[in-house]
Formats: C-alpha cells, structure tokens, sequence
C-alpha cells in the first residue's frame, strides 16, 4: 500500500499541489485501470478483424484509423481524475507554535553614583554596578546552574539615577536586551543626573508594563491563530543601594500606581552595612566617601503592598541566591498549540475528469467514429 501511496503522489503531482487524501480507500479503484485498458484493446483488435474480413482486401490507413487509440485513453484518463476527486486530496498548511504563559518583567536598576562602590564577584573586584549587570544576564540568559534563565518571558530595562530612563523595552528576544544592558553605564556624581529617583524609576516601569498588555491583547484580537505569548503575571524588580531623593512621584506613590494596574514589585537592596564605601569622584584619582545605607523601610512597604518580597544583597553570591528565588516564585507555562488549515483539491480533478470523458465520448462517437 505504501508503494501504490507513493505512485498515487507521483501522479498527482502533475496536474497540482496536494498533501494527503481524505479517503484513501477509493484509490483501490485505480487498480482497475489495466483491467480496463486490456478490455478495450481486446474490443479494438475484434472490431479491425471483423472489419478486415468483411472488406476482403486492405484498405489504406487514415489519420482516423492511427488515432483510433486517443478516445480509449481519454476515458482512462477521465476514470483516473474522477476516482482521485472521489478520495479527496487535501492542500494541508499546518503550523506548530510554542504557546507561552509567560511573566511580563520591567528590570529597573538604580544607575546613581553609589553603584560604582567596590564589590567581590567570583575573586575580582568590581563595582556594584557590574555585579548588578552580569547576574542580571544569568537571570535573563541562564548559567547552566541554579538560574535556568527566561526564555519565553517578555523582559524590559529601565534605569535610574537623577532622573528615570528606558534602556530596553518588553522584548521577548533577549539577545539585545543583554547588548544593551552590558553598555549601560553608572551616572556620574555630578548634577543633572546625580540623585536617585526610585519613584519615576518604579512608575516609568509601570507603565510600560501596562502598556504592553493592552498591546498584547490588541493583537491578539486581530489575529485567528492561538496568541504565541499570553501574560500570566506583570512583575517588576527594583534593585537599589540607596534612598529616594530625586524626582517627580514618591516611591509609595509609583508603588500604588503598579497595585492598581495588578503589578507586583520585588525590591533588592544591595550593599546597606551602615558603614562608609569610597566611590571614584569627580576628578581623576580622587574617592568621595558616602554612606553606605539602603532604605529598607520604603523598600519593604512597597514590596509587601503590591505582593512582592523585599530582599537585601550583601554581596554577588547572595544577589544570585535572590534571582534563583525569584525564578521559583514567578515561573512561566510553555504549550505546543498545532493548527492547521485544509484546503479542498478534489475539484481540480473533479473538473479534468470530466473534460477527459466528455472529450473521450465526443470523439468516439464524432470525429472518430468507425462505421455507419
């Protein structure tokens, strides 16, 4: 059968495009075929004895007698078209589609000035700002251990300093949110963009998460294919070394904004011992000492108000130790969705079927015919 399968595909694959049949078992009928043939050349060679031996002598051979064969043919060629109609060839286009519950998250990470104070990370020293950086990319990329990574969440980058600003959109791509966040660079110590404005930080977050949901939704509603990304939570990760200072809306007040909105805030302090770090100032060579405190107060209110959880950093390990926490607590739903979209064949061989027969009678009994 599957040979016989494969014969069927070659032929069908002369007059047009098809992917499977409806209803195979009506191919059996092509079997009939030589049959079919083998009868109507044993008629043929009866009706040239009979004809020669009733003329007692040779007529010369027309154009007529050497195309006796083509109406026999046609029908034969009729009878295959109509018996494939009858199994139904079908044009199949399907598509197999990763569905994705995921989590939509805003990064928003403090930029000001304290971030460059001196941190360990793997033996080396470096700022806090690289620190934050590159286990920010594990958290996003994954590093073969405790973080998995998020492939399928949409991922945004805001940052913070004097004032608040979008590094990277929600993006579901994660290779240009990392580009971006790896030439993300701390303020300097000097004004417009000294201070540290988590409010605006926490509210250009919010809205920006707001907005893709109604954008994700839009689409959704334009298209008849199964949504490939589907928002199961909005989430927004506020890292900070420092207080509220600057800017136009109050941590509190950004923090009820993102509650109306049905967003949830985890918030990270880093660093916070109490004590002093020296960070580089405004001169080449020269250190500014400032004190070393995170405003866990604020931190924890607006973290608990929305659902989220507050944690402090002490160093790189235990900042780590947070974002493999947090891909526990905010874990994302993969689905494989398959649809497909048939489109009917049969009537491209239904309409040749009967052109052939219609063409093989018309010459048998017209053009072609034999005798009176």
């Amino acid at each position: 059968m599957a040979r016989f399968l494969d014969l069927f595909d070659w032929f069908i694959s002369l007059f047009g495009d098809a992917d499977r049949v409806a209803s195979p078992q009506w191919l059996w009928a092509l079997l009939a075929i030589p049959a079919l043939a083998a009868l109507w050349v044993r008629r043929a060679r009866r009706g040239a004895l009979r004809t020669a031996v009733a003329s007692r002598r040779a007529f010369p051979r027309s154009w007529r007698t050497w195309c006796a064969w083509v109406p026999g043919v046609t029908c034969l060629v009729a009878y295959m078209c109509l018996v494939i109609a009858a199994a139904r060839p079908q044009l199949v286009r399907g598509e197999r589609r990763m569905s994705t519950e995921g989590v939509a998250i805003e990064m928003v990470i403090d930029r000001s000035a304290s971030m460059t104070a001196p941190m360990m990370y793997g033996g080396e020293r470096l700022t806090r700002f690289e620190v934050v950086k590159r286990v920010f990319t594990q958290f996003v990329e994954g590093d073969g251990g405790s973080l998995r990574g998020r492939a399928g969440d949409m991922i945004g980058l805001t940052a913070f300093a004097g004032y608040a600003d979008t590094i990277c959109p929600l993006v579901r791509s994660h290779e240009t949110l990392v580009a971006l966040c790896e030439r993300m660079q701390p303020a300097p110590p000097t004004m417009p963009e000294g201070g540290t404005a988590i409010g605006d930080g926490l509210a250009l977050a919010a809205a920006r998460l707001k907005s893709a949901e109604d954008d994700i939704i839009r689409l959704n509603r334009q298209s008849d294919a199964p949504p490939e990304f589907t928002i199961k939570s909005k989430v927004i990760i506020l890292l900070t070394d420092g207080e509220h200072n600057r800017g136009e809306l109050l941590p509190d007040q950004a923090a009820e904004l993102a509650k109306d909105w049905g967003i949830k805030i985890y918030t990270i302090g880093i660093g916070g011992t109490g004590g002093i770090v020296y960070i580089p100032g405004p001169t080449r060579g020269s250190r500014v000492p400032i004190r070393d405190w995170v405003d866990e107060a604020t931190l924890s209110r607006i973290a608990e108000g929305t659902g989220g959880v507050y944690w402090n950093a002490r160093d790189a390990e235990t900042l780590r130790k947070i974002y493999s926490q947090l891909s526990e607590l905010e874990q994302t739903t993969f689905e494989t969705v398959e649809y497909t979209n048939v489109e009917e064949k049969y009537h491209v061989y239904a309409r040749l079927g009967m052109v052939y027969l219609v063409l093989g009678v018309l010459l048998r009994w017209g053009l072609l015919r034999r005798g009176p």
